[in-house]
């Protein structure tokens, strides 16, 4: 049977930044995956010039175009709120959203922020991640907006769920990416502006510490790979150094709510793909 992964995130780059080797990894094994974003991306530049339509009709492209390198359906979802104000959207509103992308694309896998997690500053990934997480938990309750079998939506269980965050605590799953290593920089690098915006970003972080870093320092925004290379490298290099494995990416992961601890108790385990 074919597995579907549906990744669930804030912003066009998310899903790259934080699990693309592993789900490149899911794509090559077969699995079906498509991505949902729950904002226009407008804010996401240093660029005073772009204006937010700009910015978002940029992004999006982007995104379609990381996804394509991954392996993930290019049709990407976008749900179309605001950049940097998700936290105002009332948290039911937006487990609807998420639990009616559940029940419409029956995901046997879903990927998204750990909303538990500490020292997270961006609130839109706190709000996704939460909606995302709540929406998982009970879309298979058929009383949770029974309104969607009007749309021919049936409750779905979702067996599997990754969580990933900048800071990650309870981390039980680590994959060995270094096989798709060069498939996540090359799907990052797709984001173009963002990646523009990450090299701008270190610059002002580095001004303003009274450092001297010349690599960074005389870096040209728009020659971003090497130093996004490098970054993404030392950063999936140390997860792996700590495993066993030359590049990973670090989860926590829950399978079948308690089950998977419930049968070992008797001596059984569930199998593991990766």
């Amino acid at each position: 049977m074919t597995k579907r992964v549906l990744i669930i995130v804030a912003h066009a780059d998310d899903m790259e930044f934080m699990a693309a080797g592993t789900i490149a990894r899911m794509t090559d094994m077969g699995y079906e995956a498509r991505e949902v974003i729950a904002t226009n991306n407008e804010r996401g530049t240093l660029d005073s010039g772009w204006s937010p339509r700009f910015t978002a009709d940029t992004r999006r492209e982007e995104a379609r175009r990381g996804a394509k390198v991954l392996g993930v359906n290019p049709d990407v979802e976008f749900l179309g709120y605001e950049d940097g104000r998700l936290s105002e959207t009332p948290l039911n509103e937006l487990r609807e959203r998420c639990m009616r992308a559940i029940r419409t694309h029956k995901p046997d896998i879903l990927f998204t922020w750990d909303a538990f997690t500490p020292y997270e500053e961006h609130q839109d990934h706190r709000s996704i991640g939460l909606a995302a997480t709540e929406a998982a938990s009970f879309s298979h309750f058929p009383l949770y907006h029974p309104e969607h079998r009007e749309d021919g939506l049936e409750p779905h269980y979702v067996g599997e769920r990754y969580f990933f965050a900048k800071s990650p605590r309870d981390v039980n799953k680590t994959v060995d990416i270094t096989e798709t290593i060069d498939r996540k920089i090359g799907a990052l690098c797709e984001h173009v502006c963002q990646m523009e915006m990450t090299v701008m970003d270190l610059q002002v972080q580095l001004a303003a510490s009274g450092l001297d870093i010349p690599q960074l320092k005389n870096a040209k925004p728009g020659d971003f790979r090497p130093l996004i290379d490098a970054q993404i490298r030392s950063w999936a290099g140390g997860i792996g150094s700590r495993n066993g494995f030359e590049y990973a990416e670090e989860f926590r992961r829950v399978r079948f709510g308690g089950i998977e601890r419930l049968a070992r108790t008797v001596g059984q385990e569930l199998p593991d793909d990766l």
